[in-house]
């Protein structure tokens, strides 16, 4: 197999000129004729010796040049770098139309010279083209027809069998064209509708290419501008925050040291302006918490059952306070991004604490089903629910439904939205307003590493 391996190289390096891919028609050709090469050279052998042996025990010493001359062509035609690939095929077509008369003639224009000509033929159409092949049935129709003419009446001295007559002739060669034409229109067909589709098939990987070179370029620019708002974000929440600080010592200065000497309308504007810069600042870390999700990379394998426990000592003065009880139940380890998924339950379960009905003590469940490429957790609670047009928009960044009465910045549920996604999964809700909510996230079991992007 290794000096097989190496022949095949060593003659498409010859013949192809290290041609691989089939771009249209003739390259498909040109494949075709090395694979005739490849073959005929491996195994002519079995043919031409015999061929030789036989041709010196008949005195056909013509054959027996020809047969050798054959081998000679083939070696030639495999090894000669410098011979182009036309010409090449041309050689071969010349080599075999030659035998198949030098066979019609030696065997007194029987049977296996015509069938060597058709043969020739059908090479033609394969390797050259259906218009070469054409031309040849008609050479070859021409010469039939006056050998036909010749078995009548003795032109020229050609030997031919005993039973051999013109009918004969004619029924036969007749046949042979016509099978001939056929064969070579069938293929003709078979090819032009093999070149459209390598010309589809060119076009599509033309596109797809150009596709893929368009999001490789769009990848680069989202890069970029994802880099852009994440600097961005990092220099608002980080630059901003002096000011905001300096208003609101001013402001407490302000109230504190001149209490007496300011109108009680003065200070209420001053108290606004030092809770408006509180808020302000609130919402520039809430900011930097979002753009920061997922650039931690550190993806591992959890427990989330422990997660949850970690949550409710983290969270122990909100469920004190609010007579919370946390319940979870067949929660799994899965592979994933610790620091972030603990940040979405986090999120979920101080949420569901959050808006709880007034005077009712509040319950959260926590479970988990598994799927075959996911897995699926419920975080579901007894609140005052979410109206079924406002269940797509709380995803929102800086989305607010209870602006006046309930605490926030809006960012929550963007940043469960945004760890979810690079778990590969999807979160929703379900709920009913003043009977509570679930909602429902994915984590896929399949887990790509998070692309800056």
């Amino acid at each position: 197999m290794k000096y097989w391996g190496e022949y095949k190289i060593r003659l498409a390096k010859t013949i192809l000129n290290q041609e691989s891919m089939i771009q249209n028609l003739t390259n498909y050709r040109n494949q075709l004729f090395y694979y005739i090469i490849l073959y005929a050279l491996a195994f002519s052998p079995i043919a031409i010796v015999p061929g030789i042996i036989a041709s010196y025990r008949t005195g056909f010493y013509n054959l027996l040049i020809l047969n050798v001359l054959t081998f000679i062509v083939l070696i030639v035609l495999a090894f000669v770098k410098p011979i182009k690939i036309k010409a090449r095929k041309l050689i071969l077509i010349s080599n075999l139309y030659i035998i198949s008369w030098a066979l019609l003639y030696n065997l007194k224009l029987e049977g296996p010279g015509l069938m060597y000509l058709f043969s020739v033929t059908i090479v033609t159409c394969l390797i050259h083209s259906g218009k070469t092949a054409y031309t040849l049935i008609l050479i070859n129709s021409i010469i039939l027809f006056a050998l036909g003419l010749n078995i009548e009446y003795q032109w020229f001295y050609i030997p031919i069998t005993n039973n051999q007559n013109i009918t004969t002739w004619f029924g036969i060669v007749v046949n042979l064209i016509f099978l001939s034409i056929i064969i070579v229109a069938c293929f003709e067909i078979i090819f032009k509708k093999l070149e459209k589709i390598i010309i589809q098939q060119r076009k599509l990987n033309e596109s797809i290419n150009q596709d893929n070179q368009k999001m490789i370029d769009t990848q680069k620019i989202l890069k970029d501008k994802n880099e852009e708002l994440n600097q961005f974000a990092h220099t608002i929440s980080h630059d901003l925050k002096e000011p905001l600080r300096s208003m609101q010592a001013f402001a407490h200065l302000t109230i504190s040291k001149y209490k007496e000497s300011i109108p009680e309308k003065g200070q209420e504007f001053l108290t606004h302006i030092q809770t408006a810069s509180e808020r302000m600042a609130l919402l520039l870390d809430s900011l930097l918490e979002y753009s920061q999700i997922g650039r931690s990379k550190k993806k591992s394998e959890f427990s989330v059952d422990a997660i949850v426990k970690e949550l409710e000592k983290d969270l122990s003065q909100l469920i004190q306070e609010n007579g919370a009880e946390i319940k979870h139940e067949n929660l799994p380890t899965i592979a994933g991004y610790e620091i972030e998924f603990k940040q979405l339950l986090q999120n979920l379960i101080a949420n569901a604490i959050k808006f709880k009905k007034e005077e009712e003590s509040i319950e959260v469940k926590i479970n988990a089903k598994e799927n075959q490429e996911y897995w699926k957790f419920f975080v579901s609670d007894n609140g005052i629910g979410i109206d079924s047009k406002h269940q797509e928009k709380i995803f929102t960044i800086f989305h607010r439904l209870h602006k006046n009465k309930f605490p926030g910045t809006g960012l929550g549920l963007a940043n469960c939205k945004k760890i979810v996604e690079i778990h590969g999964g999807n979160i929703g809700v379900d709920s009913v307003p003043e009977e509570g909510s679930t909602f429902y996230f994915t984590i896929s079991k399949n887990l790509e590493p998070i692309k800056n992007v």
